[in-house]
């Protein structure tokens, strides 16, 4: 043992300095140990935000999307690693106690794991970044066997303590190469082809894997469609399917800095800066609500479970009659914090009274505030049978109201995107995910690039909602409801209305 006590001054600065070199080098070594210790820049807010959730045995599918240099590869590292150890090597909740986070209750088997990481070309993507990113976190103290597949080398990995193995292909591969495997977790650095990633995820039956896609999704749209926005049998999101999505200024400070961001995006066109640095591909441009999320309320996203909604909450309802196909009546709630909720919808076929019949069997469980409907529906002013008519003349004795809704679309539509995303990039809106029609209609909700209009197609929930936005209904309580002051707000919004629609 070092008697540093006989040690001149020198001598102890000279020690310092090589305990100090030994840490570094070490620290280096094995910085997934080290990956949230303090003094390190651990994970950026997305990659925690992934990494948190993997621990939940729940979820299936993941996804990060976004921009370029966004920390994609080094979280599929991360993860592909502290699975085939079945921990997470490092304290990621608490970097003061350096202890590891058990995840081997992801998985139903003991057996050694087996993981997939499909990449893109052998030489540019996979030589290049996908190996050099694996030998950087793996710590030098932990020992791997490594072998080559007659292209390039270290494309299978064995950890030697656990057994388990993980294995690198590519996705310009024949989709019959990745046939006939069989294990716990297949992850995909960029989008992969859709017979690839069929061919892959027959693997994950047997043992109930998991699979973690990370891309900057500049082609294979059917992800978006497919995986994000994944559907069950009855129509409903699919939650069992995690998705983060983030641009590259998150990873600032993290593994890039801002400078070297902004030289990046000069480069780049507008079109190439929306998909590289914003992480809007493409094919989403011409959305007219990109902004909408359909992940859960507690994830950022703009979809609640059914609840009950309170029967002091103003309901508004909107209807987009048709005399020859189904009837579209969306129903909107308001709280007392006047966040917007689409709580229920109605897609079926039926006549003027059919509707009407709907409304009054739903007055004993919603507070009714307006109800609108198309104002086709009005139809000619000299008809006195018009199904705007009828429907009135059945509502009437209920003491229910119609009116004829507003034509200004383009006002509607911002209003729907000012609660989808406020001020402060939160929305003030949501829809209960068993709203099937209307969920598929705001997903897919187009402008159509000849006219600079909505498509106008498959957009009957979509007509209804921004109709309702316009209305600008607030929350009165119960007890106020015929005060002086609501009264004097509703007609002020009735003013509003007949000046809009010009009845």
């Amino acid at each position: 043992m070092t008697d540093f006590s006989k040690m001149s001054d020198a001598e102890l600065i000279a020690k310092a300095d090589q305990l100090e070199r030994i840490d570094r080098q070490y620290r280096e070594d094995n910085r997934i140990l080290f990956f949230d210790s303090i003094g390190m820049p651990g994970p950026n807010p997305r990659q925690a935000e992934i990494l948190d959730a993997w621990e939940d045995v729940f979820y299936r599918t993941f996804t990060i999307t976004g921009g370029n240099r966004l920390g994609k590869t080094t979280i599929l590292t991360l993860i592909a690693i502290a699975t085939l150890r079945g921990e997470y090597p490092w304290d990621h909740k608490n970097s003061r106690k350096a202890r590891p986070t058990k995840i081997t209750h992801l998985f139903p088997h003991n057996q050694p794991r087996k993981i997939r990481y499909i990449g893109q070309d052998w030489k540019e993507h996979i030589q290049d970044v996908v190996i050099p990113e694996l030998k950087k976190w793996w710590p030098k103290e932990w020992k791997v066997k490594r072998r080559g597949n007659g292209i390039i080398r270290d494309t299978e990995w064995i950890d030697e303590k656990t057994g388990s193995e993980l294995n690198i292909l590519s996705n310009r591969q024949d989709p019959g190469v990745h046939e006939g495997w069989a294990g716990d977790l297949i992850i995909y650095d960029e989008p992969p082809r859709r017979d690839i990633y069929i061919a892959n995820a027959r693997g994950l039956v047997d043992r109930e894997g998991r699979e973690f896609i990370a891309a900057t999704l500049l082609g294979e749209p059917w992800i978006h469609k497919d995986i994000i926005n994944k559907k069950l049998p009855d129509g409903k999101p699919d939650p069992t399917v995690y998705n983060v999505q983030a641009e590259s200024s998150v990873n600032v400070g993290y593994g890039i800095s801002q400078k070297g961001l902004d030289e990046f995006a000069s480069k780049l066109t507008e079109q190439e800066f929306k998909a590289r640095i914003k992480g809007i591909p493409s094919y989403m441009e011409g959305l007219v609500y990109p902004d909408y999320k359909g992940s859960y309320k507690d994830k950022g996203g703009h979809l609640c479970q059914r609840f009950d909604i309170p029967t002091d909450w103003p309901v508004d309802v909107a209807i987009d009659y048709h005399p020859r196909e189904k009837q579209a009546l969306l129903f909107t709630a308001v709280d007392d914090r006047n966040e917007k909720y689409a709580c229920e919808e109605i897609w079926d076929n039926g006549d003027a009274e059919w509707i009407a019949d709907c409304l009054i069997r739903r007055r004993e469980i919603y507070r009714y505030s307006t109800i609108i409907v198309d104002p086709l529906a009005k139809g000619d002013k000299n008809n006195q049978n018009t199904a705007f008519d009828r429907i009135a003349a059945k509502l009437a004795p209920y003491g229910l109201v119609i009116q004829v809704a507003s034509k200004d679309k383009p006002t509607g539509i911002l209003d729907v995107k000012r609660h989808l995303k406020g001020p402060n990039n939160t929305p003030s809106m949501w829809f209960f995910d068993d709203l099937v029609n209307t969920i598929r209609e705001i997903e897919g909700y187009m402008w159509d690039k000849d006219t600079g209009k909505p498509v106008d197609k498959d957009d009957h929930m979509m007509e209804n909602l921004y109709r309702t936005m316009l209305l600008g209904t607030k929350y009165i309580p119960l007890e106020d409801a015929n005060s002086e002051d609501e009264m004097a707000i509703r007609e002020a919004q009735d003013n509003t209305r007949s000046a809009m629609t010009g009845y």
